[in-house]
């Protein structure tokens, strides 16, 4: 190629960074145009990078597929049908030999040059067209959205178990196992996701932990079907997880109000049902999931009692009827029990406290005002207690699993024992060999140097199954050779 040829060429180059760059920022000068809207989701970070990886938004920006987005997608509804006719998978980068930026990333970015409304990022989370409009949606979230408000936005979706691709010919996983993805990892296929304030980082984590418990309670509270008849019975007592800014997530007594088997927003019926329930304690009133409800008193106990009540034979011969009185009888004897004496009123459903003894008096009078009161507050600080006891032990868990992870990755940088001053010597005069190998037997590392057998001349085999030569000592001189000989010749000399 002549060189007037290779000057054509790379101001052809040139011209087309110059024109990717004036595209790019004209996007970025309408996204803040559009600052304007109501119930925009403020940016946590800067409004020209949207704490991309550098290297990821260069190549996103010189492709000519985001180019072409810019130009053609201009609002909020046609980037969504982009999304469902080309989106294939979530990876940043598509496969091949030349990798380049994927579809999903293109079109994310150009999101984020027009901004996103709260409004718009919930029809786009419970989109049911296709889960690749949901999952952009928490793709945009994790890099764009302030850290602290994540929760609120990922909570409910913690464990969906709609199907999508993430990895380009991968195996498919669920959106609840890529929402846990993006709040526990920062690696993100071949790129790396903004970090979390430590504080917040580690807050989520112990979220996690709790939201796995409670769906493990959903479930096993769904396999049980005399728990699910008492726990949608109108006016039955149980208890409810409650928490908010000033005390932690704890268990309170409650009275189921409602269930609710359909989504509001669109009429669906739920997978499972939700319930709308009152604390008598305090007066409010909340919606809480399956596995955030549980049958009064110590939670073990009561379930394996409800449950063998319910597979026992029936008295009398009531039939199956019977048998579930008895387990609704038995629950209310529980709650009965675990509420100190307090029962609820027959007044109005079953809704409120009953202010009468067990033993049929109606004026307790000062002194067992007195008494109850204090009873509610020493339960109420037992259940505080036991809160920050499980957020204790939950923290003591992260810290735990944080450290065993740091000690895998580092493994193999760290955690081999250093070569001996035999090994340096060994390798000063030549290429290097492997030391530390992993031995396969007993899964420890260990130092070939160490060994009897590595001072034997031999070829090692190495990961990259090409044999490492062993070092040649370096040959003599003759003006050595002489020097050796002569020193020699004057020690037999003078010692025979």
């Amino acid at each position: 190629m002549s060189r007037s040829a290779l000057w054509r060429q790379e101001e052809n180059v040139k011209e087309r960074e110059r024109k990717a760059a004036r595209i790019y920022e004209n996007a970025i000068e309408e996204g803040r145009n559009n600052n304007h809207l109501r119930g925009i989701i403020p940016l946590s970070g800067p409004d020209d990078t949207y704490n991309l990886h550098p290297m990821l938004l260069r190549n996103l920006i010189e492709s000519s597929y985001f180019q072409r987005c810019c130009e053609k997608l201009t609002d909020w509804n046609s980037l969504v049908d982009e999304i469902y006719y080309e989106v294939k998978h979530l990876e940043p980068w598509t496969a091949g030999a030349h990798k380049s930026p994927s579809t999903a990333f293109c079109i994310l970015l150009r999101l984020f040059t027009l901004r996103c409304t709260e409004k718009q990022m919930a029809l786009m989370l419970d989109h049911v067209d296709s889960p690749y409009i949901r999952c952009i949606g928490f793709l945009y979230l994790r890099y764009a959205a302030d850290p602290s408000t994540l929760w609120s936005w990922y909570e409910p979706y913690l464990h969906d178990d709609e199907s999508v691709q993430v990895r380009q010919g991968g195996v498919d996983t669920t959106v609840g196992k890529f929402v846990r993805m993006l709040l526990n990892d920062l690696d993100y296929y071949g790129t790396r996701l903004p970090r979390f304030p430590l504080l917040i980082e580690r807050q989520y984590k112990v979220r996690l932990l709790q939201a796995e418990r409670v769906e493990e309670r959903a479930r096993s509270h769904a396999r049980n079907v005399a728990a699910m008849e008492y726990f949608q019975r109108n006016g039955a007592r149980i208890q409810a997880l409650y928490g908010d800014d000033d005390n932690p997530i704890t268990w309170y007594d409650a009275v189921v109000d409602r269930v609710i088997l359909r989504d509001p927003r669109n009429g669906e019926l739920l997978d499972r049902p939700k319930f709308q329930v009152t604390f008598p304690e305090y007066g409010n009133t909340e919606i809480v999931t399956l596995g955030e409800i549980d049958l009064p008193g110590s939670a073990g106990d009561a379930y394996r009692n409800l449950e063998a009540r319910s597979m026992g034979s029936s008295s009398s011969g009531r039939g199956n009827d019977g048998k579930i009185d008895a387990v609704y009888s038995r629950a209310d004897r529980i709650a009965s029990t675990v509420n100190g004496g307090r029962g609820y009123s027959d007044d109005g459903g079953g809704m409120g406290f009953d202010n009468r003894r067990r033993d049929g008096r109606h004026d307790l009078g000062r002194e067992g005002e007195k008494h109850r009161d204090r009873s509610r507050s020493r339960d109420r600080d037992e259940n505080l207690n036991d809160a920050r006891r499980e957020e204790r032990e939950l923290m003591e868990e992260v810290l735990r699993r944080e450290k065993d992870k740091t000690a895998a990755r580092g493994r193999a940088s760290y955690a081999a024992r250093p070569p001996t001053f035999k090994d340096s010597l060994a390798c000063s005069g030549g290429t290097q060999t492997k030391h530390d190998i992993l031995d396969k037997d007993d899964k420890k590392w260990k130092a070939r140097g160490n060994n009897k057998e590595a001072s034997k001349p031999k070829v090692h085999d190495v990961d990259d199954g090409k044999p490492a030569t062993v070092p040649i000592k370096p040959t003599k001189t003759a003006a050595e050779l002489a020097a050796i000989e002569e020193k020699k010749r004057m020690l037999i000399a003078r010692y025979g």
